[in-house]
């Protein structure tokens, strides 16, 4: 009776998306773009989520079937899209040339300042000449003082272009960024997890292969030396009997074909297993797949967000240094408070701060956006934001959470548990086995009398049946897998309560964050239009500088706080196309 509710209770799971299809599916939650509805007749275990058409309309769920491979469009890609080292070595290219232009433009200076050396030799020699009592002479003082002038212009030029050269040399390298959609597929097709997931599938696909081999005859050929040694009771009158001893040695050479006939579902069991785990194997390595999408993306996304951040905290702290600098010159005129100016200087050296661990911040997402893109991303502010449909459009027919990939991957563990028990259950059941054989015995194994040359054929054919009554070894290894079987029932139940719970923290931080972007829109309007009136009143002498600081500060962090949201509800987005198992990247 238990091992009839287990299996119906197997039964039940296996159905479950079935049952999804003929569900009374309920309204329960709704944004201007999708709705959210539960199976009005389950347990809290269906739910799914819909994208409005325009008219504001759903049809009917529609199960679409997966992809050979999930990494074939990848591959295809690849071909097309260009690689990011053809752009460096285009880059290095022509930093090499710019190097070489940099050389013969300084062999041209050096030549000119050859000449010029020259010519001020001759003139220094000329003045050198001069008799002290002309120096006295105008034009000899002009002379003189123009020299001095040109002196002082040199240097003030040859210091300008060093600061320029430094300035060029700091100046962040301009990069034109490709789109994230167009870098994803090398992205995938090179990553070394998607590799090493890709040739598990590749295992799983031949041993799947091999399984279906013991439905083949299996042939093996056998060639020895044999030596016999016979002693067999001769027939006499008792108790004289005697023994026969007779020894024979020569070549033994046979080939026998073997056919397996019925096993009671033995190989059916096994090929069926071998089958599931292959499936399971191009699950788990779309699940990898879909990791390394969302690992890159998230890279992306929060590399923007770190530096949007960091700017915001520069831009705060670089506006408190000249509002530090204008109090300080208030406060020696007479005009200002210290405690005005110790205010600011703490606000200052607090945004000091924060800019300091901001840095932190943005260098810590630089180095995962290097290990994710395996490249350093230069020119950060021009860093394009993907699309939001990136991972694709959520269907109008509906998208369930039984779709998930690591649900799919659970309930292979399932269907592979139950058919190892169908193997250990045929084990006590009978078996039918075909053979057949030929056989060359030479020299004295042939027998006869001419031992040297004699041969002797012999053909055999045999159809034999085991049945395996008792085995205490299988019998508790059928145990053991049935409690595999009951383990991997209850993972399934348990993955599938952590999905709906992921999928319900998903949908609702999407939801809060979108109805979020609204307000926080609105207080950059609001912050925007208090500075300037803030500023206003300031200027007309009614307001201390400590307010006008105060709202630009409040300003520019509520910008960072819109822009960063904005990448909250697209990173929110994507995480509900991984619980639902739509990580399909537009390219």
């Amino acid at each position: 009776m238990r091992k009839l509710a287990v299996y119906i209770l197997i039964f039940l799971m296996f159905n479950f998306n079935v049952a999804l299809a003929e569900c009374e599916w309920q309204l329960v939650e709704e944004t201007p773009t999708y709705v959210r509805e539960q199976c009005k007749a389950g347990t809290g275990m269906g739910a799914r989520i819909r994208a409005k058409d325009i008219n504001g309309e759903v049809g009917e769920f529609k199960v679409v079937g997966k992809e050979a491979s999930p990494l074939k469009k990848f591959k295809d890609k690849v071909e097309e899209a260009p690689k990011v080292v053809e752009k460096v070595e285009k880059v290095q290219e022509i930093e090499k040339e710019v190097k070489i232009t940099e050389k013969k433009v300084k062999e041209l200076k050096e030549e000119k300042s050859v000449v010029e050396k020259v010519e001020q030799h001759v003139e220094e020699e000329q003045l050198a000449k001069t008799p002290v009592e002309d120096t006295a002479k105008p034009e000899i003082k002009k002379e003189i003082a123009k020299q001095e002038v040109d002196t002082k212009s040199d240097e003030k030029l040859v210091k300008q272009a060093e600061d320029k050269a430094w300035a060029d040399i700091d100046t962040e390298q301009k990069v034109d960024w490709m789109q994230l959609r167009e870098l994803l597929p090398r992205l995938i097709v090179e990553n070394e997890k998607i590799i090493a997931a890709e040739q598990d599938y590749e295992a799983a696909k031949e041993t799947l292969k091999s399984e279906y081999t013991a439905y083949h005859p299996q042939v093996t050929i056998s060639i020895g030396n044999n030596w016999e040694d016979d002693r067999t009771p001769a027939k006499g009158t008792y108790p004289n009997n005697t023994i026969t001893h007779d020894s024979k040695q020569g070549i033994q050479k046979s080939i026998t074909v073997t056919q397996m006939i019925w096993d009671a579902g033995r190989t059916n069991s096994v090929i069926d297993k071998a089958k599931h785990t292959t499936q399971q194997a191009y699950y788990r390595l779309e699940l990898v797949k879909e990791d390394v999408v969302m690992e890159a993306i998230n890279a992306w996304l929060n590399l923007q967000k770190a530096y949007n951040t960091h700017e915001a905290n520069k831009k705060v702290e670089a506006n408190a240094k000249v509002t530090l600098a204008m109090t300080i010159e208030k406060v020696k005129k007479g005009e200002g408070s210290k405690l005005e100016q110790l205010q600011i200087e703490q606000q200052y050296r607090t945004y000091q701060t924060l800019s300091m661990t901001s840095r932190l911040g943005l260098d810590s997402a630089i180095q995962r956006f290097q290990n994710v893109w395996r490249f350093e991303p230069k020119n950060i502010a021009q860093m394009p934001t993907p699309m939001v449909d990136l991972l694709g459009i959520i269907p109008v027919q509906g998208a369930p959470v039984s779709d998930n990939t690591a649900l799919k991957i659970a309930s292979m563990d399932i269907m592979i548990a139950k058919e190892q028990v169908r193997f250990d259950e045929a084990e006590f059941k009978p078996r039918v086995d075909g053979k057949l054989s030929y056989t060359e015995k030479d020299g004295e194994l042939a027998g006869g009398y001419d031992t040297d040359s004699s041969r002797k054929e012999e053909w055999r054919a045999d159809i034999t049946m085991t049945w395996k009554l008792f085995n205490t070894k299988n019998k508790h290894m059928t145990s053991a897998d049935r409690k595999r079987l009951r383990a991997a029932d209850l993972r399934y139940a348990d993955t599938l309560r952590s999905t709906q719970e992921q999928f319900t923290n998903a949908w609702n931080n999407y939801v809060l964050v979108e109805q979020n972007l609204e307000t926080l829109k609105r207080t950059v309007e609001i912050n925007d239009e208090m500075y300037k009136l803030t500023l206003a009143d300031f200027q007309a002498g009614n307001s201390p500088i400590m307010a006008v600081f105060g709202m630009k500060t409040a300003h520019l962090m509520s910008e960072v706080a819109y822009k960063n949201a904005q990448i909250d509800w697209q990173i929110a987005r994507y995480q509900l196309h991984k619980v639902l198992g739509l990580v399909d990247p537009i390219l």
